[in-house]
This record gives structure tokens, C-alpha cells and sequence, in this order.
């Protein structure tokens, strides 16, 4: 109620130190929830960090259950998960730990996840509002470009919808947030596409330009994340660490996730590669060519990138995943060599000089044929392990 009315001080003085001192974890993650109530974002995450500090192995899964609520309020959701996973292993039957599992996954994107943990919440507490409203939004995340949810989760939607709101939930409760991260993706692809356009269409001072352009782009984003880290107390590199092992753990209880995460890799890898010498090769073809300087530039970029991608992977996912990644089915390493050999190809071109436009057609198609059907590969090989994983879960 104090919270509710601003009176922070007064909750504050409630929840003393000598309160928290009585009451171990679920007193600092009372501290923590006021704090963040009142936007002191590093606070409250230390607070956090000590109940979970102190908390022991036989700690109620409803310590757990509050430290991951708070963690998500304070947008943590890679901390939150591994919180939430504490609260399972702590009450394995419970549908609070199964509901927060629900809003974590739903807030990482792994829509197929939470649907599957709000079932399981469901399952158990048929009559908790809470369980409802959990499997309701988690069914509305998985919603197409339209905003449809898929044909075989309306009926289970709009049961769970009428369950939820007859056991007092609000119509506001049941559909989950979307959009600002999707527009700010599609307003950020968009920037660069017309940068892209500028350096296709344009001289060879456009290609000087863009690329000053694209660097003030990086430097505002690393400026946006240097605020971040000072707003919440947490820096980039720990964040960033938090999220690599929880990536990790992950995919040790989870065989499908590395695969998929293969398929993935070998989607990304042609962007590079198309961005870089494609253009070089459609300038060509069109008659308009950039100088040699130029042309070698982007072939070293554009490999640079490949290799990049190639060094991350066991940064990112662990010697183990890395080696289990580049070898699955051979799709990494096919598509690292049609990499090798376009850059190669067309750094000899632009060496070589005076070659016809109609080979540079023919290397600017292999360009798109390799890209888009990389793509189209990638979807279908990525749509039937996501199929095979929802069943498993």
C-alpha cells in the first residue's frame, strides 16, 4: 500500500535493516521490489544479489519465485531464467516457479518455452488466475506479422482468455507487450538499407560517407549501452557474460538448441559476404565499378566478418557446442568455403581488370543464388528442428 501511494520512506523504514537481518533472502528481496518500485535500478540488483547470495540449497522456491519477478522488472531476464530455473529444481511441482518460467521465456523470445512452462502451471493450478494469464499472453507472443495468433492456439487461446478473466484477471493482463524492440529493428534495418542504396547508387566518395555514417550508428548504440550500464549499475561485459552462460546451460539440458543454433549461424553467414564483394560485383556489372582500393577493402571486410563469426563461436557457446555447431551436418564448413571462393573470386576479378560485365553478372547472381538460398535452406532445415523441439518440450 505504501508502495502503491509513493510513500517510499515509509517503506523503507518497515523494511529495516533489522527486518532484513530477521528475515535473510526474502527480507533483502523486499528491499529490492521498493527499490525498484521507485526506479533505483542498482540498488534494488544489489539487494538482489545478496539474497541470492545467502540463500541456501533448501531455500523456499518462493524466494526464488520473488527474485525473478524482480530481476524482470528490472529488465534481466538472462538473470531472471536462471533464478526461475533455482525455483523449479526448488519446487518441481510448484505452478509459481512454472509461471515465472512462462514470462521469462516470453520475455527472451522462445515463445515455444513459455507456452510449454504456462501449461505445465496450468496443468497444476487449473483455478490460479495467474496460471491463465500466463498461458494466454504466452500464446499471444507467438502472433504472426499480422498480429494473428497461430490457427491451432486459438481455441486453447481464448479458453485460457475466458478461464483468466472469470477468475478476476483483467482484460489488460492478458496480452503480452510487443513491439518496441521489433520497430526498432525494422526503423535500424531500414536506416542501413538506405545507407546500402547510397553506397550502390552513389560515387566513390558515397562509399567514404556511408561508412562514417554507419560508424557515428555504432558509437550512438555503444553510447546507449554505456547509459544503460550506469542507469542499472550492471556493466556490458557482465551482462553480456550472464547471458553467454545462460545460453550455454541452456543447451546443455537441450539437444535441439545447438542445431538450431547451427542452422542459424549458417543463415548470418552469407550477409556478410553479400554486403561486401556482392556489391563490389553488381557495381561492376552495372558498369559503374569502384576503384581497386575500394573493391580490396570490402573483400577484406567482408572476410574479415566470416572470420569474426567463425572465432565467436566457441567464444560464445563453449569448445564443446562449437565443435558439435561447425560439424552438424556439414552446413557451417559447406558454407564457409562458398564464402572463401566468392571473396576469392572476386578479388582476382577486380585485380585482373578489364572483364566483361556478363562475368560480373554471373558473379553477382552466384552472389543472390548462394544468399537467398542459404535462406530458404536455413528456413525449412530451422522450421522442422523448432517443430521436433515444440513436441519434445
Amino acid at each position: 500500500m505504501l508502495v502503491g501511494q509513493g510513500r517510499f520512506a515509509e517503506a523503507h523504514a518497515l523494511i529495516s535493516d533489522a527486518f532484513v537481518e530477521r528475515n535473510g533472502s526474502a527480507g533483502y528481496l523486499l528491499r529490492a521490489w521498493v527499490l525498484t518500485q521507485e526506479r533505483r535500478p542498482a540498488q534494488a540488483r544489489e539487494a538482489v544479489d545478496w539474497a541470492l547470495a545467502i540463500a541456501g540449497p533448501a531455500e523456499a522456491a518462493d524466494v526464488f519465485v520473488l527474485a525473478g519477478v524482480v530481476l524482470l522488472s528490472l529488465d534481466e531476464a538472462h538473470a531472471a531464467l536462471t533464478v526461475a530455473l533455482r525455483a523449479s529444481g526448488s519446487d518441481p511441482d510448484g505452478w509459481e516457479p512454472s509461471v515465472l518460467l512462462s514470462d521469462v521465456h516470453r520475455r527472451l523470445g522462445r515463445v515455444p518455452d513459455a507456452v510449454a512452462a504456462a501449461r505445465r502451471a496450468v496443468a497444476v493450478a487449473p483455478d490460479e488466475a495467474e496460471a491463465q494469464v500466463a498461458l494466454a499472453r504466452s500464446l499471444s507472443a507467438g502472433r504472426g506479422p499480422l498480429g494473428r495468433i497461430p490457427r491451432r492456439h486459438r481455441a486453447e487461446h481464448r479458453a485460457a482468455a475466458e478461464r483468466a478473466l472469470a477468475l478476476g484477471a483483467t482484460p489488460g493482463q492478458l496480452t503480452a507487450p510487443r513491439g518496441g524492440a521489433v520497430i526498432g529493428g525494422v526503423g535500424l534495418a531500414l536506416f542501413w538499407g538506405i545507407q546500402l542504396y547510397r553506397i550502390e547508387t552513389g560515387g566513390t566518395w558515397q562509399l567514404v560517407t556511408a561508412g562514417i555514417v554507419l560508424v557515428v550508428t555504432f558509437t550512438l548504440i555503444a553510447f546507449l549501452v554505456k547509459s544503460g550500464t550506469r542507469r542499472s549499475g550492471i556493466s556490458a561485459r557482465t551482462r553480456l557474460r550472464g547471458i553467454r552462460a545462460t545460453t550455454r546451460t541452456s543447451m546443455v539440458g537441450d539437444d535441439w538448441l545447438w542445431r538450431i543454433s547451427a542452422v542459424h549461424l549458417c543463415a548470418a553467414l552469407p550477409v556478410p559476404v553479400l554486403l561486401t564483394t556482392g556489391l563490389v560485383a553488381d557495381r561492376a556489372w552495372r558498369g559503374g565499378g569502384w576503384p581497386l582500393w575500394a573493391d580490396g577493402l570490402l573483400a577484406c571486410t567482408g572476410f574479415g566478418a566470416v572470420v569474426l563469426l567463425l572465432v565467436g563461436i566457441p567464444w560464445w557457446y563453449g569448445g564443446v557446442f562449437a565443435r558439435r555447431i561447425l560439424r552438424y551436418a556439414g552446413l557451417l564448413r559447406c558454407q564457409l568455403a562458398v564464402a572463401s571462393l566468392l571473396i576469392g573470386a572476386t578479388l582476382a576479378l577486380a585485380v585482373q581488370g578489364g572483364v566483361s560485365r556478363d562475368v560480373w553478372a554471373y558473379m553477382a547472381g552466384a552472389h543472390v543464388v548462394w544468399t537467398v538460398g542459404g535462406w530458404l535452406l536455413a528456413l525449412a532445415l530451422s522450421g522442422r528442428l523448432q517443430a521436433l523441439r515444440r513436441r519434445a518440450l
